[in-house]
């Protein structure tokens, strides 16, 4: 998991400023947008293998022909690249694959496997889950989160959009998306700072160190507190702190900060999952499971036994518009807009290849030639991009897209 070698310039981590990418692969369909990029389908020209590729922009401005960097957003994606390669580096089936990065003229191209869903589209789209099932979601995403704790890091942003459906046949769950990644801190230091999407934050990364019986700060728990909210979600259709009144990400802080409503787990069915989010879902971090103590649960090991014919109703609609509503930024469609003329443009001047939105993604043998590379043209968009998006920072394809792209998943 390499990045590319072939380049006039060398940036940090080995990054190489480079126009190789646009020589090598070609853009397809947009699949995902976030507040300073976008992903989109990408095909390899020699092999015709289909990818995704994330892009980052991380110009501040543009004076004549130099660009100008954001120091902090040009940090920020080359610390998500050191965590990405770290994490995909042995190659576990469970963490989506970082294939290899480039950077030219303040935008940064981290080309990974494609997936074809994520986890809460899957559950979004099925009306039950049998306990057995459930176990075998957990088990999967307690393996990649055991394997990035094993590697001395903290995900920050553990989550179902962030665990997609990958791999032969797209049946393997896999961890993404690593923006907020960090490595965890010496013995006996903390991480400080509040990150992470609202609704998954463990009570440590917001409460003061007055009101907490620890040092200051957090670690590794709070991915395993995220993974509590995720099995309590699809459990009871809600998250486990619900705020009085209009739902903010302040006010769903607030809530689980204060413990307001108190954390409660209504009698269910479902006895054995219900027994491992008690574990995850414990506000003392040092009392919470770990990933390693959470694969060894009956919930998880099957030690029990068959679990019988429980099946759990999913019901996760009103929790994801909850969860929508409470992202504290929202992709501006006029700096989309903006971001993909100036893609078209670089990708024209380059001789590259643009697939319109309604284009296959994988390019035509007339297409490869480097008559075609030379005399690329800009190509209107003829669909909309659709709103259901899987992810900012990860490959996925969405359920419009599936016709589009049939054999999305690596």
């Amino acid at each position: 998991m390499g990045c590319c070698a072939s380049a006039q310039h060398t940036a940090q981590h080995g990054i190489l400023e480079s126009e190789v990418f646009f020589q090598k692969y070609a853009l397809g369909k947009k699949i995902g947008e976030g507040a300073f990029g976008q992903v989109r389908l990408t095909t390899d020209l020699q092999t015709k293998q289909s990818f995704a590729v994330k892009i980052a922009d991380v110009r501040a401005r543009q004076d004549g022909g130099k660009v100008v960097v954001n120091p902090k957003r040009k940090a920020a994606i080359e610390r998500e690249i050191e965590m990405w390669q770290l994490a995909s580096s042995s190659g576990l089936p469970e963490i989506t694959q970082l294939i290899e990065c480039f950077y030219s003229l303040g935008f940064y191209y981290l080309v990974c496997e494609a997936c074809e869903k994520n986890l809460m589209q899957h559950l979004l789209h099925v009306k039950t889950i049998s306990e057995d099932e459930l176990g075998e979601v957990a088990a999967q995403m307690l393996r990649s989160i055991a394997h990035v704790h094993f590697l001395g890091m903290v995900h920050r942003d553990v989550k179902p959009e962030n665990f997609l459906y990958g791999g032969p046949n797209g049946s393997t769950l896999k961890l993404c998306d690593f923006g907020l990644a960090l490595r965890q801190p010496k013995k006996g230091k903390k991480l400080t700072g509040i990150g992470g999407t609202a609704p998954y934050m463990a009570p440590e990364i917001l409460i003061s160190s007055s009101g907490w019986p620890s040092n200051e700060g957090y670690d590794k728990e709070i991915d395993m507190w995220a993974m509590g909210v995720i099995l309590y979600l699809v459990l009871y259709g809600q998250f486990p702190y619900m705020p009085k009144g209009e739902a903010t990400a302040d006010s769903m802080k607030t809530a689980i900060r204060s413990n307001s409503p108190p954390l409660a787990f209504p009698p269910i069915q479902a006895l054995a999952a219900l027994g491992l989010v008690k574990k995850l879902l414990v506000r003392l971090p040092a009392d919470r499971a770990t990933a390693e103590e959470a694969r060894l649960d009956p919930f998880i090991s099957k030690a029990s036994g068959a679990f019988g014919p429980t099946e759990v109703t999913v019901a996760l609609s009103q929790a994801k518009e909850m969860a929508e509503r409470l992202k504290e930024f929202q992709v501006s469609a006029s700096s989309q807009r903006d971001l993909e003329a100036k893609l078209k443009a670089m990708t024209a001047a380059r001789g590259g290849i643009w697939f319109s939105e309604s284009e296959a993604v994988s390019p035509t043998q007339s297409q490869c030639s480097a008559t075609y590379r030379a005399e690329a043209r800009i190509k209107k968009d003829k669909k909309p991009v659709s709103r259901d998006k899987f992810g900012t920072h990860s490959g996925v394809v969405s359920e419009e897209t599936k016709d589009f792209e049939g054999n999305a998943a690596c």
